[in-house]
């Protein structure tokens, strides 16, 4: 049986380690493997060559949807001159991401450090060193993409990144209340939850009121690494139990998408893509067969 979920394909398969994929065979490479959907870094609203470039690949590829990844700024007092300009920046991006594909989605997340420091120990940065100004704005920021995105029809979700005032799905659900949002939703990046401190277990975080509403789970691996925070990691080869994670998803229903990402390890795309997509459906296809192997299962 075919995934619930469309499967889509991060950027960041394809960039870093000496290599920088043109957009033509990273979308060529998603297309062959039977990805759904393709998720883009952030292309600035002026580059037209890449939009263009990009526009056309997908094209080519015969893949429909699109999704993008942008990170504004405009929280911290350093940062708050220019909120206007970061506003008006996402807009241009959605509006030309809609050109790609009217229902893609907007992957968002503001990074923002209000302690004006990265800290091995997450706990000591970011949401939790935010005062009232910096969730004001971040709110501000976080309602225009929400009606940028509403008057268009798309659909958009907040994106946790360590470090950034967003780094928690606890600090996006308090955002989202405070902007009001309407097409915005919660989203999950496992990576990020995992390896943060101050996020609960993946079976309390999920349960947190307010997750009923996920649109959005990205995956990748690692293990902890001695003197730096961690080192990136195939899904099947980490600390983080992906597996149970996407069984306990599947068995609160989730149908959203899933994302599988590749930061930083390098090597072929192409390989790392296929083994991703080859264990998701593994592991989707060992839960049909035997429910009881989901620990998820009541």
């Amino acid at each position: 049986m075919a995934l619930p979920n469309p499967l889509y394909l991060f950027n960041n398969h394809f960039a870093g380690h000496r290599r920088n994929y043109p957009y033509r065979t990273r979308l060529a490479i998603a297309a062959d493997l039977g990805f759904d959907g393709y998720e883009l870094h952030p292309i600035e609203p002026d580059d037209d060559k890449s939009w263009n470039e990009a526009a056309a690949a997908f094209k080519a590829s015969g893949i429909k949807h699109a999704g993008m990844y942008v990170v504004a700024k405009g929280a911290t007092d350093a940062e708050f001159p220019k909120i206007d300009a970061e506003i008006e920046r996402t807009r241009r991006i959605i509006e030309r991401l809609h050109a790609i594909d009217p229902h893609a989605f907007l992957n968002f997340t503001v990074l923002s450090n209000p302690a004006g420091s990265s800290p091995p120990d997450y706990r000591e940065a970011g949401s939790a060193k935010a005062e009232a100004r910096h969730w004001e704005r971040t709110a501000r920021l976080v309602r225009a993409a929400d009606d940028e995105l509403a008057a268009r029809g798309m659909s958009g979700n907040l994106y946790n990144h360590v470090w950034f005032i967003i780094d928690t799905p606890a600090a996006e659900l308090r955002v989202l209340r405070d902007a009001g949002a309407s097409v915005i939703r919660p989203g999950i990046a496992i990576f990020h939850s995992h390896f943060h401190l101050g996020v609960p277990d993946f079976a309390e975080l999920i349960a947190q009121p307010g997750m009923e509403k996920l649109g959005y789970f990205a995956v990748l691996n690692g293990w902890p690494k001695p003197a730096e925070p961690f080192r990136t990691r195939p899904l099947d080869d980490g600390n983080i139990d992906v597996a149970a994670a996407l069984g306990l998803l599947w068995a609160r229903g989730y149908t959203g998408p899933i994302v599988s990402q590749a930061y930083d390890l390098g090597g072929d795309p192409y390989e790392t893509a296929r083994r991703s997509r080859d264990y998701i459906r593994e592991v989707h296809a060992r839960f049909l067969r035997n429910p009881a192997l989901n620990p998820a299962t009541l």
